[in-house]
């Protein structure tokens, strides 16, 4: 038998027909993990293309005959005046099925460290892959005997190089085959690079342990570069720790890049001595061709060939607030509502080609559903923290409205459609509003199309200072003033700073409001909603009310879409695990999808 075979090598010498067979050993447990790992993109690349199918056979058109918003079974499945409920209805199984398992995969979440969170479907995936690689790895290795996982760790490692690359680049076959953004597998990618890292080391320290001449031996060049890649791995590992990544996170971005760069060419000419370096080739040439697509959507997207005396090669600053900046950049291309685009300032930044991505709060058609013109205003609202943002919002106030040369990296990003959905919930907190707020106006866009079956938007926005309104008030006045009779729009602002004086709060005018007053609740007529006035309120909202009121009078299915501070998107998941669960839904209630925007792990 091949292991009895492999079992009678020395653990200091071997034959070149040993090696040989210990070699096609190892490189049939990386082929059996990578029809696994193959195997779960396949199966999450068959959910979108399901996804995707029902999409196109569901029409998005309100028949005639819909009733309006909110006077379909309104109160249908609140509970009545002895508490009963309605009935169970097992036709709803399947939809109650989905609900328990969004409820399990996506609203539980559990604490990872100091105030750090991770949603259970994220670390199902991240412990899958864990316990996957090292069930391959100590497979078939008599008793845990060292020369049968020791050279099959440092295969492992390296031929999941490129998953690890992967799932790092913006533009990557796995999101472009499961419909998952790269913000979102950022946290596999963590995962899957520390795990690689512990098999290298359990290589190094095997090899180490077994006392193998080599070992030590730096005359070997093999020896020297090995040495070299590891040391460059490790530090890179260390420096991506959350605490340094989000103190310091330019510094993490390009040591990270060094660093990695350094390994992976390290890794090359370590792995050629004994040929195989192929397993290490295609991190490289993923790594390239991710860098080659993103400097060629810089070069289109601003017509660099113009020169930054264009327009296209432009964008103006301008100071919103004492620490918030409007950049807008005047662009001819096209992006979905919620997706994110990489901006690089070269003036502003430290250097000049860092690139920062942020949520673009604009979308590139009319939302009363005329096409937009061949270049679209790319409107990004950024809050000055520290770092660029810092620096960005230090010249805005020392050059005041200006213009800068700018260059733009995207769209990227997986953003829901909302089209199928009869009521939308739109939650943001602070600056998160510049992801709910182009949402809100596709919504009025597919309206106005008649492409949408929405007939109710909930615009809900917490911030710390009325002022701030400023920020959308002229894009959310548009917004609402487009809206046609068969949406209903209700924006919410909940201010939770000082309370100030009605006069010192920015006032917002809708088409057909002549004296808004900014302390009224909105008044709706029964055949045609008016947005005559514009509530505020001081405090923050009542997530938990707010979502039971909406699910209880929805004519169909929510959607809940989240963005700004974690408290909120915490709020929310904890909300709808008690008041949108499988059983509600099998009694009638509608069934809920929640969208949280966030890069990474939630913290808590």
């Amino acid at each position: 038998m091949l292991w009895l075979s492999l079992h009678t090598l020395s653990r200091r010498t071997s034959s070149a027909a040993d090696r040989l067979l210990k070699a096609e050993e190892q490189r049939k447990y990386v082929r059996e993990l990578w029809i696994f790992l193959g195997s779960v993109i396949a199966a999450l690349a068959f959910v979108r293309l399901c996804n995707i199918i029902l999409s196109l056979t569901r029409t998005h058109k309100p028949s005639p005959s819909s009733p309006k918003p909110m006077e379909v079974e309104k109160g249908s499945f609140e509970p009545t005046e002895n508490g009963a409920q309605r009935r169970i209805s097992w036709r709803r199984l399947p939809i109650a099925l989905a609900t328990a398992f969004r409820t399990v995969a996506f609203r539980w979440t559990i604490p990872i460290g100091p105030r750090s969170v991770m949603s259970i479907s994220e670390l199902t995936f991240i412990i899958g892959y864990i316990v996957a690689t090292f069930l391959w790895l100590l497979a078939d290795t008599r008793d845990l005997t060292a020369m049968f996982y020791e050279d099959r760790a440092a295969h492992f490692a390296s031929s999941n190089l490129a998953l690890v690359v992967a799932l790092a680049g913006k533009n990557n076959i796995i999101s472009f085959v499961t419909g998952i953004g790269h913000e979102k597998l950022n946290v596999l990618h963590r995962a899957a690079a520390r795990t690689c890292l512990i098999f290298l080391w359990l290589h190094a320290a095997t090899h180490a342990s077994m006392g193998l001449p080599e070992v030590f031996d730096f005359t070997h060049v093999w020896m020297r570069w090995g040495v070299v890649g590891l040391t460059s791995f490790t530090l890179a590992t260390v420096l991506s720790i959350r605490p340094i990544r989000q103190s310091a996170f330019e510094f993490f971005l390009i040591s990270h890049i060094i660093l990695i760069a350094i390994f992976l060419i390290a890794g090359v000419l370590h792995t050629r001595a004994v040929k195989f370096d192929n397993y290490i080739w295609p991190a490289l040439v993923i790594w390239a061709l991710d860098r080659l697509l993103r400097l060629l959507r810089v070069v289109w997207n601003s017509r660099i060939w113009r020169g930054f005396g264009h327009s296209d090669s432009k964008a103006s600053v301008e100071l919103l607030s004492e620490d918030t900046v409007r950049l807008t950049l005047r662009r001819s291309f096209n992006w979905k509502p919620g997706q994110h685009a990489y901006v690089i300032l070269p003036t502003v930044s430290t250097l000049p080609t860092e690139a920062h991505p942020f949520t673009i709060a604009s979308i590139p058609n009319s939302v009363d559903g005329t096409l937009g013109a061949g270049e679209k205003d790319l409107v990004f609202i950024i809050r000055g923290r520290s770092g660029f943002t810092s620096r960005l919002r230090d010249y805005a106030i020392q050059k005041g409205s200006h213009t800068v040369p700018a260059l733009v990296d995207g769209p990227y990003g997986c953003p829901p459609d909302l089209t199928s959905f009869s009521t939308c919930v739109l939650i943001a907190g602070g600056s998160g509003v510049s992801y709910t707020l182009p949402l809100l106006m596709e919504a009025v866009r597919t309206s106005n199309l008649n492409r949408s079956t929405t007939r109710r938007v909930v615009f809900v926005w917490s911030v710390r200072d009325a002022g701030h309104l400023t920020w959308i008030s002229k894009l959310l006045g548009e917004a609402i003033s487009a809206a046609p009779p068969s949406l209903t729009i209700e924006p919410r602002i909940y201010v939770t700073g000082a309370r100030l004086p009605v006069q010192d709060i920015p006032s917002v005018a809708y088409a057909g409001s002549s004296n808004p007053s900014l302390e009224s609740p909105i008044k709706e007529k029964p055949e045609l909603p008016s947005y005559n006035a514009f509530k505020i309120t001081h405090g923050r909202p009542s997530i938990r009310r707010l979502l039971q009121d909406e699910i209880a009078s929805a004519a169909g299915p929510v959607s809940v879409d989240v963005a700004g501070p974690s408290a909120i998107a915490q709020s929310v998941r904890s909300a709808l695990r008690s008041s949108a669960g499988p059983l509600d839904v099998l009694k009638g209630a509608p069934s809920v999808t929640l969208h949280v925007e966030t890069f990474g792990m939630v913290k808590g």
